[in-house]
């Protein structure tokens, strides 16, 4: 019988292809940070083992380089390219990266076997065409799962904070030893944030973590008030903004928000905030959300210039882009994660090799 279920449970697969044939699907040629992050939170929720972490990179990256593609061959879609006429979902479904990714780890962890390699594994799932590419593709997946357990950098005055290895680091020297933190950390009143694999966010002072929140599915954003209190806010597992330090309240409904947050205090007092909400960049002053741009692919970082205006910058196609009239490309070079802005134009951002550098 377990044969048997296994026979309908591979028909039911369908065949996908390395990467969309159709020429009119635009395929990006650098991952989405904020994918291989749901596609990563997914399968340490599942407790799946490494072997199925890494089919599961392998697989996202021949599919569809890690992107979340509204196209493909015939009705495939997704990270996955899975196909509703073959019984994976509806299209919204698929399109959901949470959805689409558990379907693939849960069929990954019921076809796997001890001979099957990550890739042969991959391939039990997907019935590509071409079985070989998706162990051609390990360098690739393994560099997109460091990413997932990193992020981009925090440079606050020119000190360098970053995630690597699981701890915090401040400009070279390691702040932490838990080696459990995952993401890009953020910085106010001398207090470090960050947060863990767990969903927790813990602030780092002189080497010592206490737990502040829990329940986040995104980095979180810290800003200190010109009375000297530490705003606090992070996307909570169900996608809703929060505000995170006490009092505690939401800033939205669930379902609006992914990524990390970017907060700017105004010379009132004031704190906007900045999110990614699809593919439209959101902005709220006084709880009142309000669409300011689209075309947004990963989580924007915004900051007050010496005049008193706000820029915001992101990273499309893992190019920086600053948002004027339009998005303004500032260069060719390729980073991952996000940026740090910082108020006179210049930014820092990653590299795919884990180098912090400065650029604008």
């Amino acid at each position: 019988m377990l044969r048997l279920a296994l026979v309908l449970v591979l028909l039911m697969s369908g065949t996908a292809h390395a990467l969309p044939l159709n020429v009119l699907c635009r395929v990006p040629g650098v991952h989405d940070a904020e994918v291989i992050r749901v596609v990563h939170a997914v399968g340490l929720s599942l407790r799946v083992s490494d072997k199925v972490m890494l089919a599961g990179f392998e697989a996202g990256w021949v599919e569809s380089h890690m992107n979340n593609l509204a196209c493909g061959d015939a009705d495939s879609l997704g990270v996955f390219q899975q196909r509703p006429s073959m019984g994976w979902g509806t299209p919204d479904q698929i399109m959901n990266v949470t959805y689409a990714a558990g379907r693939f780890f849960e069929l990954a962890v019921r076809m796997d076997r001890a001979h099957l390699s990550p890739g042969l594994l991959a391939d039990a799932v997907q019935r590509s065409c071409c079985p070989e590419r998706y162990d051609q593709a390990e360098p690739r997946a393994l560099m997109m799962l460091r990413q997932a357990w990193q992020g981009g950098p925090e440079v606050v005055g020119g000190v360098v904070h970053v995630v690597q290895d699981g701890d915090v680091w401040v400009d070279g020297l390691r702040l932490t030893t838990s080696q459990d933190f995952v993401g890009r950390p953020s910085v106010a009143g001398g207090t470090v944030y960050a947060r863990t694999a767990r969903g927790e966010v813990r602030a780092v002072t002189g080497g010592t973590s206490r737990v502040v929140a829990s329940g986040v599915a995104g980095d979180p954003e810290a800003v200190l008030r010109p009375d000297g209190t530490v705003e606090l806010f992070a996307v909570l597992v169900d996608g809703s903004v929060a505000r995170l330090s006490e009092p505690a309240w939401p800033q939205s409904p669930p379902g609006f928000a992914t990524g990390k947050p970017s907060a700017v205090v105004h010379a009132d007092g004031s704190v906007g905030l900045y999110v990614r909400s699809g593919d439209k960049l959101m902005a709220t002053a006084a709880g009142a959300w309000r669409e300011i741009a689209t075309g947004l692919e990963g989580s924007p970082d915004a900051v007050v210039r010496p005049d008193g205006t706000v820029g915001v910058y992101a990273l499309k196609d893992g190019r920086p882009q600053r948002l004027g009239a339009t998005w303004e490309p500032l260069g060719e070079d390729r980073f991952i994660d996000t940026v740090s802005a910082q108020p006179d134009g210049t930014f820092y951002a990653r590299t795919a090799e884990g180098k912090v550098v400065k650029a604008g």
